[in-house]
């Protein structure tokens, strides 16, 4: 059954990565304002890189709601589940779209609306394949799993209605690894469709995994990290826990440098 598509809210987080916000943010704005309707919500998980002043410049964004911006300031590490489930609840949009900080949206709004428009209830998992990797066809890139490292995994978008009944991301996961395919593994347990949609052009900006695990506080490598949690989410789907964080309590931010909110 196809019909229109309402907002398209996309949801990054940021933990002292304004090195790379810096380069992505300001195209991604101007990507969601030329298509409208759409909106960025943008978490600062306790920074201390100067992205709250960086931030500032885009004030203008805020007030005419293109960009929704959250300072998460109280906890000490990372918590990639934490932080996206906080991004994603602030969100005003019908659909949410993870967006890591080293992402690009690129040309990807309409493709993604269409999809939507088409079949309004299936999760669509961008990526961009790896450029080191022969490939022979547009649709053996399309199932071959992102594994090389080339930051586009988590380019994870789904009805919001979706991922309130899944509980969002486990937070009960180790900060970092593994989360977004425990969310779509998910997803797919309770019967949503998952389509994997190519993304032409530059992407993302490569990261290390040991950049990705450098605040988390954990002292484990991500290879470590990715085990533990994939042993979790495993026995969470054999006994069919497919709705995460029932025990969740909002967590405190303040939105666009002045409300005290909690999500």
């Amino acid at each position: 059954m196809s019909g229109s598509v309402g907002r398209i809210s996309y949801c990054t987080t940021c933990k002292n990565r304004l090195w790379q916000l810096s380069e992505t943010l300001p195209g991604n704005l101007r990507r969601v304002a030329e298509a409208g309707n759409s909106e960025i919500v943008l978490v600062n998980y306790n920074s201390d890189d100067e992205l709250d002043r960086w931030v500032r410049r885009f004030e203008r964004h805020m007030e005419s709601g293109i960009l929704r911006y959250l300072h998460q300031q109280t906890e000490p590490y990372f918590h990639a589940s934490k932080a996206k489930n906080l991004a994603h609840l602030a969100a005003t949009g019908q659909y949410l779209v993870n967006l890591d900080a080293d992402n690009y949206i690129g040309e990807t709004i309409p493709t993604w609306r269409t999809l939507w428009q088409e079949r309004p209830d299936l999760l669509i998992h961008g990526f961009s394949p790896d450029k080191n990797r022969p490939q022979r066809s547009e649709e053996e890139a399309s199932r071959i799993r992102p594994d090389s490292g080339n930051g586009t995994y988590g380019r994870i978008g789904l009805p919001r209605t979706r991922f309130l009944a899944l509980g969002g991301y486990d937070e009960h996961l180790l900060p970092s690894a593994h989360e977004d395919q425990d969310l779509m593994d998910r997803a797919a347990a309770t019967g949503l469709p998952i389509v994997r949609s190519r993304q032409p052009g530059p992407a993302a900006i490569r990261n290390s995994h040991r950049e990705t695990m450098r605040y988390s506080g954990t002292g484990l490598d991500w290879w470590d990290a990715r085990e533990l949690n994939k042993k979790t989410s495993a026995e969470n789907l054999r006994f069919g826990r497919l709705t995460a964080n029932s025990d969740r309590s909002p967590m405190k931010a303040l939105l666009n440098f002045s409300e005290e909110t909690a999500f």
